[in-house]
């Protein structure tokens, strides 16, 4: 069975890599129009995303969040088509695209020799991250949960693994930093989801309601005493980005847990204000919700 997940994996791969040679212009056409039936006709998701909406903009009348709305189906699939583009694009044209606009930051904290862990957010193009590595000359590794399709599983890692993006199931990343296997190094963590848990102490209020977040990476931060750092990925432009760091905490620096996760969601809360549509609306992040 693990053979013909593979095998089927890479063949989703290669038809996705031949794709990826086509003008991003042209799989820009294609997203639209997917964009398009998906708003209009099948109704993707459209309950969620509009009560998600008008939880977090109260002070939005109905035509601006179907406004925002419209928006963010547009820009969700064209994600889609910037992630099959990015398999195909040559390291000058990344440099070109996908800006750092502070990587010194970075650099100074590995010179420090302290891992950094990185926070992100479902904001502007949160795929495109599998580019850092490009910009840096030591490791960078994804924190993850291994999906339950091995075909899926095998294809997302195919995808993540093509600019040098190392990947690292979020259960053993507690061990693996502590054993300095590879230090100091870099460390993603997308921090946005709906948790299972409720406990109080890691609710904060965000986007106008009261709001669970993961500990896990704060966590981790504090156990591994790594520093940690908040990522925004801003569109600038179709297919073009600016990603800026923003430092967070660092190790004995007397923040908790609940200091990390507050500011990381003030950060993120920040940049999902500024431009709405940009932000992963569609996933059911107040499915648990904290009255």
């Amino acid at each position: 069975m693990d053979f013909l997940n593979k095998y089927i994996g890479a063949l989703l791969y290669g038809l996705l890599k031949l794709t990826a040679y086509l003008p991003l212009k042209l799989l820009y056409l294609k997203a639209d129009a997917i964009s398009y039936i998906a708003e209009k006709v099948i109704r993707y998701r459209y309950p969620v995303i509009i009560q998600n909406l008008s939880r977090a903009f109260p002070e939005k009348n109905y035509h601006e969040i179907k406004e925002v709305a419209h928006q963010f189906y547009r820009h969700f699939f064209r994600v889609f088509a910037e992630v099959i583009r990015s398999q195909a694009m040559k390291p000058e044209e990344v440099r070109k695209r996908y800006n750092l606009t502070n990587p010194e930051l970075i650099r100074d904290l590995h010179r420090k020799e302290l891992n950094i862990l990185v926070l992100g957010g479902h904001w502007g193009n949160w795929e495109w991250g599998i580019m850092t590595p490009l910009f840096f000359s030591f490791s960078a590794y994804t924190l993850y949960k291994p999906l339950s399709s091995k075909t899926t599983e095998y294809l997302m890692a195919r995808i993540r693994r093509h600019f040098g993006l190392k990947l690292l199931p979020m259960q053993q990343a507690g061990r693996f930093i502590l054993s300095k296997k590879d230090f100091p190094a870099l460390y993603f963590f997308i921090g946005d989801q709906s948790p299972s848990h409720k406990n109080p102490e890691y609710r904060f209020n965000f986007l106008n309601q009261p709001s669970f977040f993961f500990n896990g990476g704060a966590r981790l931060a504090m156990a591994t005493k790594s520093a940690v750092i908040y990522q925004s990925i801003s569109r600038i432009k179709p297919g073009y980005y600016d990603v800026t760091f923003r430092l967070v905490s660092l190790p004995g620096d007397d923040q908790n847990e609940q200091d990390i996760l507050r500011k990381y969601a003030t950060l993120l809360e920040a940049d999902i204000r500024s431009k709405p549509a940009y932000w992963l609306w569609s996933h059911k992040r107040w499915k648990h919700r904290a009255e």
